[in-house]
C-alpha cells in the first residue's frame, strides 16, 4: 500500500500527517479551511511532501488605506492638500463633501481618517474651519 507524508505550516503549529493515502487524504480535506490556497487534490494523485506545502497567509490592507499606484498607499492628508492646490477649498466644504471628493478620485478613507486630516491641516494653518459640530465647513485661509 502506498504511503504519504504531509507537513502543514499553519500560523499557530505545525500539522504532520504521515500514513496511507486514504488517511492523509481525509485529514487534508478536513484541514482544508485552514489551508489557504491550497487546491483539492484529485483523487488519482498521490501525496507528496512538495505539493502539500501550505501557501503562506496573505494579509489584508488596513481599513482607511488605498492604493494610488501598484503598491504604494498616499496618506490622506496628502490626497486633501492635492484638493487644496485644485481650488476645491475656495468654497467651504463639509467633511462628507471632502471624503466624497476623495472617492471620486479615486481615494477611500474612514470618516476618522479624513477628520484626523483635516485637523492637522487646520493646526498647520492650511486650512481654517468654519462653524461647529455638524455644520463644521473647511476652507482655504483668507
Amino acid at each position: 500500500m502506498d504511503e504519504a507524508k504531509v507537513v502543514i505550516n499553519l500560523k499557530e503549529g505545525i500539522i504532520e500527517l504521515q500514513g496511507p493515502v486514504d488517511f492523509v487524504r481525509h485529514y487534508l480535506d478536513a484541514y482544508q479551511p485552514a489551508i489557504t490556497g491550497l487546491q483539492s487534490l484529485p483523487k488519482d494523485i498521490a501525496v507528496s511532501p512538495e505539493k502539500a506545502k501550505a501557501v503562506p497567509r496573505k494579509r489584508k490592507a488596513a481599513p482607511g488605506t488605498t492604493k494610488a499606484k501598484k503598491g504604494k498607499r498616499t496618506p490622506c492628508t496628502r490626497a486633501i492638500r492635492s484638493d487644496l492646490e485644485a481650488d476645491f477649498f475656495d468654497e467651504p466644504r463639509s467633511t462628507g463633501e471632502i471624503k466624497q471628493r476623495l472617492s471620486e478620485t479615486g481615494f477611500t478613507f474612514t470618516n476618522s481618517n479624513v477628520r484626523t486630516s483635516l485637523m492637522r491641516l487646520v493646526k498647520a494653518g492650511t486650512l481654517v474651519t468654519m462653524g461647529r459640530g455638524v455644520t463644521l465647513r473647511y476652507r482655504r485661509p483668507g
